[in-house]
């Protein structure tokens, strides 16, 4: 048995069922198909690959594999692992490297130093260096990518060791031993420091709770509801844990970040935190783009209560930090017969606006907010959005109402642009009987869209809506903020037929430009099982956002 089919063999039994890559000229050593179990997905570009991974791993919990080539495919590839390191995705990371005597890093052909490369942006990085040694590398990576806070872990491959031979006998017993990983439980909390929580809770006249994608990742939502419901304090997502409660929920402000005021067009924020005097940090990751500048920080004590917590003091020191396992801390929380508390006037103030989406009369927000009410209507409660990076991601953050854990997905931490596309149809055959949208803007989208064709290739049915302005809407709004008008040359592109351009990759598409039209195409495509582009013509009150206060 060669090595490279004795590391996918072992792949497989430590329960890895997916790849996502591209093969170089490496593929006399690993053929994909000498292990039947795994399936293998060619993609059109490296990053497409992984974020396929990234996005699959994410919201199953279970790591899956992405592959490239050595050298330029590394890199291609890396982007797609920095969202996964940034974004807690346990996923596998797994390159090609020219054959050991060759290696001169910068000098030969390809060659990269690949686990320096890699060892920046993974919670693991090494080189196979001994044929024998690969049933044991791919276990303890595994074991770090799926513990503590996940992440993805890397193993770089030369060329030389995929050809080297394994005894038939000993590569079965070392296969044999080999049991799927299991993710181990958290520590257990603190209970004398959540002792001091609940006076601190019960000494609180107004407080609040932010919770992050902690409380998804280790299945504590349902504790999360049941705390919220017994003590009445209100609670807000960041975008990266939209549907952590039901946004329908009257106690469920909105998902926090720093645009709420821009896109909303009124100031709203300082409403929500006016009379806060105390902020529970329930599953917080700063990274979540919720920072201590969105509520006053030097003003509202703070608690963090999480199972892990990268220390991030330079930016944001809590004033407890409460660690240990959250289901069983939030359950703690919940029998301490917390008196139920009285939401602030300016916190009910805030809500109204939310929940109504009071935006003023400018159409042109008016009509962002109806096509987000669209989509959601013909994805329903258990569909799942995906949205790209740019401006329409701030407008599916706050318009699209999200009711269930993992059916609002972006690229929250890293905010990788051309994210939406490759990451709905990971979402898609990870979660094959959902039904998947993408929401896009022109220029992420036509980053990533010789993908389209993967999709068709594949059969996977995913609806894509592509908001278009022929221009990099965020930055434009940057430029506006700092300036009267912008410099169309940096953020304004070039017109795209979009459509001719989805039906040349074989995906049916439309123009649409009517709200109610666009619900009843989408809805029309998800019951064929089918896939397809609608682009829609936008403009974004771009001077109104950059001016809002």
């Amino acid at each position: 048995m060669k090595g490279a089919e004795l590391c996918l063999k072992a792949a497989y039994k430590l329960g890895r069922e997916n790849v996502f890559g591209i093969v170089g000229g490496e593929s006399q050593a690993i053929q994909f198909d000498e292990e039947k179990n795994i399936n293998f997905y060619l993609t059109r570009h490296e990053f497409a690959a992984g974020i396929m991974a990234d996005v699959y791993s994410r919201i199953t919990d279970k790591p899956q594999m992405c592959y490239s080539t050595a050298g330029p495919g590394l890199t291609n590839l890396s982007t797609g692992v920095f969202s996964a390191i940034q974004d807690r995705s346990p996923v596998l990371v797994v390159s090609a490297q020219i054959p050991k005597a060759e290696i001169f890093f910068n000098e030969t052909h390809q060659c990269l130093d690949n686990v320096g490369f890699m060892k920046t942006i993974t919670k693991y990085a090494t080189e196979i260096d001994d044929v024998m040694k690969i049933p044991e590398i791919l276990t303890t990576a595994l074991n770090i990518a799926v513990n503590g806070i996940p992440g993805p872990v890397y193993i770089s491959f030369p060329w030389d060791i995929m050809k080297i031979e394994v005894e038939e006998t000993k590569a079965q017993e070392m296969l044999n031993n080999l049991q799927p990983i299991v993710k181990k439980l958290p520590p257990a909390p603190d209970y004398k420091k959540l002792d001091l929580i609940i006076e601190k809770i019960i000494a609180a006249k107004h407080p609040l709770i932010l919770a992050g994608n902690q409380v998804i990742r280790e299945e504590s939502c349902s504790q999360l509801l049941k705390l919220v419901n017994a003590t009445n304090i209100p609670v807000m997502s960041t975008i990266c844990s939209k549907g952590v409660i039901p946004e329908n929920h009257p106690l469920c402000l909105t998902s926090a970040n720093k645009y709420i005021d821009k896109i909303y067009l009124q100031s709203l924020t300082g409403k929500v935190f006016a009379d806060c005097d105390l902020l529970l940090l329930i599953g917080y990751d700063i990274g979540e783009d919720a920072k201590p500048s969105l509520w006053n920080a030097n003003k509202i004590e703070t608690i963090v209560v999480n199972s892990f917590y990268n220390d991030v003091s330079k930016v944001f020191q809590p004033s407890m930090l409460c660690l240990g396992g959250l289901s069983k801390s939030l359950e703690y929380l919940c029998n301490a017969n917390i008196a139920p508390k009285i939401i602030s006037d300016s916190a009910k103030v805030a809500k109204k606006s939310l929940d109504d989406k009071v935006i003023g009369d400018n159409g042109e927000a008016k009509f962002l907010e109806s096509i987000m009410d669209s989509i959601r209507n013909a994805l329903g409660e258990h569909g799942i959005l995906c949205v790209d990076v740019g401006l329409h991601k701030l407008y599916a953050a706050l318009f699209s109402k999200t009711y269930h854990p993992n059916t609002f997905i972006s690229s929250g931490v890293c905010s990788t642009f051309g994210f939406g596309l490759p990451a709905g149809l990971g979402i898609k055959l990870a979660m094959p009987h959902e039904r998947v949208c993408v929401v896009c803007g022109d220029g992420g989208f036509h980053s990533t869209s010789q993908d389209i064709e993967t999709a068709i290739r594949y059969n996977i049915p995913i609806v894509i809506v592509l908001l278009n302005d022929n221009s990099f809407g965020m930055i434009k709004c940057c430029q506006f903020i700092a300036r009267d008008d912008v410099f169309s040359q940096s953020v304004e592109l070039g017109k795209v037929d979009f459509v001719k351009l989805a039906n040349a990759n074989g995906m049916d598409a439309k123009l649409i430009t009517d709200a109610l039209e666009l619900e009843n195409a989408i809805n029309d495509a998800f019951k064929k099982n089918v896939s397809l582009l609608i682009e829609v013509p936008i403009t974004y009150p771009y001077q109104l956002i950059a001016q809002t206060v």
